[in-house]
């Protein structure tokens, strides 16, 4: 008997050549046609575009909200700069008005302490005969006729009677010694120191 080499042996043994049935069969077997695949690039352009468009929409939303944010932030502070203006305008006004009023005060306290001084000045000037005199002949100068009654302290009277021989002088007890009234016919002139005096206050303090 021949022998015969391994590989020979083996393929007369097991038919190696022939492919078995089973693997026939399935090679067989018509294979489907495979799907295309998709376009990656597509994928990643509508990808991407959506994100961008979403991420676009939530920054704008974003900042529309700060904005509103800061401008309601800035109006609620503008609106307090507003009041504490207002505070300060009112409160520089009040302190303004006290200041005026207490500068008044001290011109009025002034004014009636000068006026006291000039009274007590003038009084003792009409001691003097002659500036009392000179006082009555500037008062009747204001008269509007030559027919007056001039009344005045009854001591004073009696002091000035021989120079104003002219004019009717009535003396009055009852009336200081700066009094200085001229009566005509249809109007009185009040020529007294203290009336005079009196007029100036009103003058400085309207003034003041």
């Amino acid at each position: 008997m021949k022998n015969l080499p391994i590989e020979e042996f083996i393929l007369e043994e097991f038919d190696i050549n022939e492919t078995p049935k089973e693997i026939q069969n399935e090679q067989e077997v018509p294979k489907s046609p495979t799907e295309p695949l998709p376009n990656t690039d597509e994928i990643y352009q509508k990808a991407f575009k959506e994100g961008y468009e979403k991420g676009k929409t939530e920054y704008e939303q974003n900042c529309q909200q700060q904005l509103l944010n800061v401008k309601n932030e800035y109006e609620s502070k503008l609106q307090d700069s507003k009041i504490q203006l207002e505070q300060s305008v009112n409160s520089i006004d009040l302190k303004i008005g006290e200041i005026k009023d207490k500068i008044k005060n001290i011109e009025n306290d002034i004014v009636n302490i000068a006026l006291e001084i000039a009274q007590k000045i003038i009084e003792k000037e009409i001691q003097d005969k002659n500036t009392l005199v000179n006082l009555i002949r500037k008062s009747l100068s204001f008269a509007k006729s030559d027919k007056v009654k001039l009344r005045v302290n009854a001591n004073i009277a009696k002091q000035i009677d021989q120079d104003f021989k002219n004019i009717e002088i009535m003396g009055d007890p009852n009336l200081p010694i700066g009094a200085i009234i001229i009566e005509e016919d249809s109007n009185i002139i009040d020529a007294s120191i203290n009336t005079k005096l009196e007029e100036l206050k009103r003058s400085l303090v309207n003034e003041s």
